[in-house]
Formats: C-alpha cells, structure tokens, sequence
C-alpha cells in the first residue's frame, strides 16, 4: 500500500525572534506545526510514503499483542508465516516515462555529499533504463530525495519517497532472516535506533560482491560478531569480509541450558557492541542460522535497553518468516530439545522476583553479576552507554 501526502501553506506566525514557526495542512485536512528550519525543498510537492513491510508480517505485528501473557502460553506467528521468502521486505518503487540513464537519490534536499549518517543506506546513483526501479533497504522514517536523469544528465522525474513502517527486514541476495534491530518500543517511551545493530545468520565464503557491498555501503558494518560454537559444521567460514573487523564468541548452548563459560560470552558480546557503538560503528552479529544464540543476544539487548515484553517475544518470532526455522514463544523445552525463548527466560527469572520485577530489571541483574572468575560483569555505566546508542526519544 503506498499513500501520499499533499502539503500547502496555510500561515507563518513568529513566537520569537529566534524561532519561527509554520503550520502544514496534509491532504486529510488536518494540520502540524514544524519549526521552518524543519520544512525542506519539498514544500510544494508529494511525499510519497511507501510501505516497505512484508505484508504477512505485518499482520502479525498488528494483530499480535503479548503484553498480558506473562506466563509465555500464547503464540500467533504460526498463523502467519509464509513457506518462502517470507523474510522479504516489499521495495520502495520509483517510476517514471521515457528512458534513463541513472537515478540519484539523497537524504539531503540539495544533494550535497553526505556522511555515512546522512546516507542512511540511500543508494548515491543507480545505472537505470525502463521504469520502474525497485529499491531496497531504507530506513522507516526517512525522507529520501531522487532524481532521474536521461544520458544527457537532463532531469526526467524529481521527488522524494519516505518509507513507512516501523519494522526493517534486509535484503541481500542468498542471506535470510537478516533484520535491522531498530523500531522496537521502548518501556517509558521512544525506540531502538535504526542503522546501528543488525541481526542474522552467518556470513558464507560464497558471499557474492554484491551481498558484500550491502554489508559494507549500505549498512556500513564495522563489525561481524560471530556466536558460533566451535561444533559448529561451519567453524571454518570466518572473517568473510575482510574489510570488517571479526570477533567470535563461541556460545556452544543457549543462556538456560550453558554450559562453560556460555553467560560470560553473552556478557563479553554485549561488552563488545557497547564498545563498537561507542565508536560510531555498526554490527552485525549472527550464529548460523540466526534463531537460538543470535534470538539470545538480541533478547538480552532488548532487555538491557527496556523494549518491551510483548516486542521482545515478536522479534523472537519473527525469525519464522525465513521457512527455515519455525520459533514460537511458547514453545516449551524438553530433556531432548532446547527452545531458546522460555528457558531465557527461566533463566532470567533466577536472578529476582519475577511477580514484583520486570523482564528488564531481571536483565540487568543477570547482566551486572559475575558468573565467574575471569569475566567482569557488565556495570551500570555500560548499560546505560549501551541505552544511550540505541534509543532514540
């Protein structure tokens, strides 16, 4: 589903001399005020806003609310999932008449060369021909400016796309399950950060030139965080992109049912994401297949950050949508099989009173004790850096 917003000038009031103020009516009728250093080059034309969210998904999300299942019994995915590509986000679409040369697209209004973060995965030029032109990986929220030349550098279409829809499911070609952590509620308001912490399954020697630019020019990983055991079938596939950092912590079980130093490596890794984020950079962390230990540490910063209960376990879900590998909250563990989500928070659930304490306050105690001798446990301050990084107000 795509909408479009029409905006006109209604008035200019000044309430100061340092602040001036504008009121925009949408095409509903209905009017917001923006501050005039707000309002860009986009005054008098259409923001097209794009769904960019696999539709089932997006069922799932709307209609899936575990705020009052604490006993984890309930589950709505399977009611959802599809058996193929499930995990794909839609595009957004640019179309146009006539033949193209190339599309430019922008965060900024008059194309000026931007900072990684400005770019927010917005692809600086596209060798294009027909219309359309499907793209993929933008950021929710996000207003991105385009421009589609003929050979002759003469402008065919202008105009500005802002994709809609809190969650981000990546694509790249030959990866699933792969999706960017932000958009998530915050308890107490806001939510996790786009374009900082990106989950998924791990990163295969066959990786084609083209999946690697995604990691390194679109989501500008600095970082691949590898969970992987040393059991693994696939121990030897490491530092694939040699262009990023590498760091594995081999987690050989799930946080309720370790064995070794299985907490002290989740408390290592959140330390490690920490340190990248403090740095400006992105990570992008994975097992093998990206459900259990990756579901793990994505869990533990959800918590650590204050995502609420009922979009932790959704996010745990979610990784249904890849056909691969089926995850309900509900699943229960048994002495022959281990399900990630309930024995974390059994686990969880040791560290407090779980009738007066919440899933997060059970969280940072886990992560603020010290599980052995050789690993210190993460500090207040971390966290708080950690929630720092990550939520946005």
């Amino acid at each position: 589903m795509k909408r479009t917003i029409l905006i006109s000038l209604l008035f200019v009031a000044c309430s100061s001399p340092a602040q001036t103020y504008m009121n925009i009516q949408k095409a509903d009728g209905t009017n917001v005020e923006y501050k005039v250093a707000d309002i860009d080059s986009v005054w008098f034309q259409d923001i097209e806003e794009c769904d960019i969210e696999n539709a089932k998904a997006r069922e799932f999300l709307d209609n899936t609310d575990y705020s009052a299942d604490t006993a984890y019994v309930e589950s709505n995915v399977l009611n959802y999932w599809k058996t193929s590509k499930g995990d794909r986000p839609a595009p957004v679409t640019i179309k146009w008449e006539g033949t193209a040369a190339k599309l430019l697209m922008s965060t900024v209004a008059d194309f000026s060369e931007q900072t990684d973060a400005q770019r927010m995965a917005a692809p600086a030029e596209i060798a294009v021909t027909e219309s359309p032109q499907e793209i993929y990986n933008l950021v929710p929220g996000v207003k991105y400016y385009y421009k589609v030349l003929d050979a002759n550098s003469n402008v065919i279409k202008a105009g500005c796309v802002r994709p809609v829809g809190p969650l981000r499911m990546i694509k790249i070609s030959s990866f699933t399950n792969v999706r960017d952590m932000g958009g998530w509620n915050i308890v107490g308001g806001g939510h996790m950060a786009y374009g900082r912490l990106y989950r998924g399954a791990k990163i295969s020697s066959s990786i084609s030139t083209d999946a690697k630019n995604v990691f390194l020019k679109d989501l500008n990983i600095s970082l691949d965080l590898d969970l992987r055991g040393s059991k693994d079938s696939e121990k030897e596939e490491k530092y694939i992109i040699k262009e990023a950092d590498y760091i594995r912590y081999p987690v050989i079980k799930n946080l309720g049912r370790g064995e070794g130093d299985t907490q002290e490596l989740y408390q290592q890794a959140i330390r490690t994401v920490i340190q990248y984020l403090s740095q400006g950079k992105n990570v992008y962390f994975h097992c093998a297949g990206g459900a259990d230990r990756t579901g793990t540490l994505a869990f533990l910063i959800e918590a650590l950050v204050g995502v609420t209960e009922s979009d932790m376990s959704k996010d745990y879900e979610l990784t249904t949508f890849d056909s691969s590998n089926k995850r309900a909250r509900n699943f229960r563990a048994t002495e022959d099989e281990t399900h990630i989500l309930y024995e974390t928070i059994t686990h969880l659930r040791k560290f407090g009173d779980p009738k007066k304490e919440s899933i997060q306050e059970l969280a940072v105690k886990w992560a603020t004790t010290r599980h052995s001798d050789t690993v210190d446990p993460l500090t207040m301050d971390e966290i708080n850096l950690l929630r720092q990084h990550l939520v946005v107000k």
